[in-house]
C-alpha cells in the first residue's frame, strides 16, 4: 500500500466541478479530442486522481500504521490554515497544468511542512523507483532523491494539477481552447484540507481515504 498527501478540492467547488468534467470529458463542448486520444492523454491523469502532489507517493515503513500515518497528517493540519490560491493555465516539464498565479509561499510551506512531518513513517523506496525517478534530473534533484525519496521537494517544489500527458502542438492547441475560457473564469481555490490517498496494489488508482481540514489560526 502506497499512501499520499494530496490537495483535492472540494467536490462541489468550481475546480473540483472543473476536474469532474475534465476528467470524464463529459464537460459541454466536449471531447476536445477523439475517445481513444482522450483516453491515452488522460491515462495517469485519471488514475492519480483530480489532485496536486504536496507529499508524492511512499510506503510506510516497517512497523507503522495508518493511523500513525493520520496523526501526523493531522498535526500539520492543526497547525496550518487555510489560504486562497489563484491558478492559471501553464505548462511544467512538457504537459499542461495548473499552476499557482502570482505568491506560492502558503503552498509550498504546506508542501514542506508535509515532507517534514511524514519523513520518519516513509520507507525507502525500491531501487527501480529511485532509478526511474533520476531520469532526466539535475545535481541538486539527485540530492533530494537520496535523502527524501523524490527529487522535487524544499526549493525543487512546483505545485500543479496535471491536466494530461505531454500532447502535440495541435492537440494542446484544442486543450488549450476548451481549457482556457474555463480556467480564466474560475475563481481562487481554496486550499482547506490536506487529503489522505492510497494506492493498493502498483499500478491501481489512487483512492481518497480521508480529507483532514486545515485548521492553523492566521498569522496577525
Amino acid at each position: 500500500m502506497r499512501y499520499a498527501i494530496y490537495y483535492c478540492p472540494a467536490e462541489d467547488s468550481e475546480l473540483g466541478q472543473l476536474g469532474s468534467a475534465w476528467l470524464a470529458q463529459a464537460g459541454e463542448g466536449l471531447p476536445v479530442l477523439d475517445a481513444e486520444r482522450s483516453d491515452a492523454l488522460l491515462a495517469d491523469v485519471r488514475r492519480y486522481g483530480w489532485h496536486a502532489t504536496l507529499r508524492a507517493p511512499f510506503e510506510l515503513v516497517e512497523g507503522a500504521s495508518y493511523a500513525a500515518l493520520r496523526d501526523a497528517v493531522a498535526a500539520v493540519a492543526t497547525a496550518m490554515p487555510a489560504f486562497d490560491l489563484s491558478l492559471q493555465l501553464d505548462r511544467l516539464a512538457g504537459f499542461l497544468a495548473l499552476r499557482p498565479r502570482g505568491d506560492s509561499a502558503a503552498v509550498d510551506a504546506l508542501a514542506e511542512a508535509c515532507l517534514h512531518a511524514l519523513e520518519p513513517l516513509r520507507a525507502p523506496p525500491p531501487a527501480e523507483a529511485l532509478q526511474r525517478r533520476a531520469v532526466g534530473i539535475d545535481a541538486t534533484e539527485h540530492l533530494l532523491l537520496q535523502r527524501y525519496g523524490y527529487p522535487f521537494v524544499l526549493d525543487r517544489y512546483r505545485f500543479h494539477m496535471t491536466l494530461s500527458a505531454p500532447a502535440t502542438a495541435p492537440e494542446e492547441q484544442r486543450l488549450r481552447e476548451w481549457l482556457a475560457p474555463r480556467v480564466g473564469a474560475l475563481g481562487a481555490a481554496r486550499v482547506d484540507a490536506l487529503a489522505i490517498c492510497g494506492e493498493i496494489s502498483p499500478g491501481s488508482s489512487f483512492n481518497l481515504i480521508e480529507r483532514i481540514a486545515l485548521q492553523g489560526a492566521k498569522a496577525a
